[in-house]
């Protein structure tokens, strides 16, 4: 089990960064970007098709990054365009239509059949007390860790990052002091697409990699926000790699290796009913 919880830690470290993307995008931007792992889908299968095509395997994957973030930015600017006075859930519905019509497009475009995505950190690292460490675990979780010190710091420390707590907190008073909420909106969305990218472009070729299920990466990611809240970032980051480590040990306990894709709905349940327990409570009295 500690073997395989170890081994979850690669899944686990996409979550932490896919929720910290849900909880940027849900702090920031008002919206719960349900299409944030899609977007990744998008970089991650335009790698793939030009590495099999014979572009070197950096210069697809610069390629695929940047085409994510061309997505995520148009997204961006719809969504500010459109509906930059829509509550949260009326953007984050329209966020569910983003994903929708990006697993739609990606299928058109890429086919139906999964690939087999490259990628150059599919070996082992090293081994501690007889369990080995892959690469891919250990670069999600250092991913994972850095991404939450660094954005941490960034809105703390920075003007820009000031800006964007302020247009979040005050949006009318931030635009009447000439912040440019537009183009921190985008490039907002733009920063969560690359790193929904990066990430995926790690664990994908350790996994199924059809555009459904790396699309649904969301889900799990989602477990991970509501774990902080949609606001800790370090409480994000703990229960993706908790929720990793989870499934990863439950694949190696013949018995319950069959609900390990049940953990995120029943964590997702469970946070939930735990939130609302108080009016449960005031309602059952």
């Amino acid at each position: 089990m500690l073997e395989g919880a170890i081994a979850g830690l690669t899944a686990g470290g996409a979550y932490a960064v896919l929720g910290l993307c849900l909880t940027l995008m849900y702090r920031l931007g008002r919206v719960v970007n349900l299409a944030q792992a899609a977007i990744g889908v998008v970089g991650v299968y335009t790698m793939s098709v030009l590495a099999d095509g014979g572009m070197p395997y950096a210069l697809a994957v610069l390629v695929g990054l940047a085409g994510s973030a061309l997505v995520a930015a148009a997204l961006g600017y719809m969504m500010g365009r459109w509906f930059a006075e829509a509550g949260t859930d009326q953007r984050s519905a329209i966020a569910i239509a983003y994903l929708v019509g990006l697993l739609a497009a990606e299928y058109l475009a890429f086919g139906t059949d999964p690939r087999q995505i490259p990628g150059v950190l599919s070996g082992p690292l090293t081994t501690v007390g007889g369990v080995t460490i892959t690469q891919a675990a250990a670069v999600c979780v250092a991913a994972a860790v850095l991404i939450t010190a660094g954005v941490s710091v960034f809105l703390a420390r920075t003007a820009v990052g000031l800006r964007l707590r302020a247009l979040s907190q005050r949006p009318t008073t931030a635009e009447l002091m000439g912040i440019p909420s537009r183009r921190l909106g985008v490039g907002l969305w733009a920063v969560t697409g690359l790193l929904a990218t990066a990430v995926l472009l790690v664990v994908a070729p350790q996994q199924n990699s059809d555009q459904l299920s790396l699309g649904l990466m969301v889900i799990p990611a989602c477990a991970a926000a509501l774990v902080g809240g949609f606001r800790s970032l370090i409480g994000t980051a703990v229960g993706g790699l908790a929720l990793g480590a989870l499934q990863g040990a439950l694949a190696h306990v013949s018995q319950l290796q069959e609900f390990r894709d049940v953990v995120p709905f029943v964590a997702i349940l469970a946070i939930l009913l735990w939130s609302q327990r108080g009016e449960v409570w005031d309602a059952a009295r």
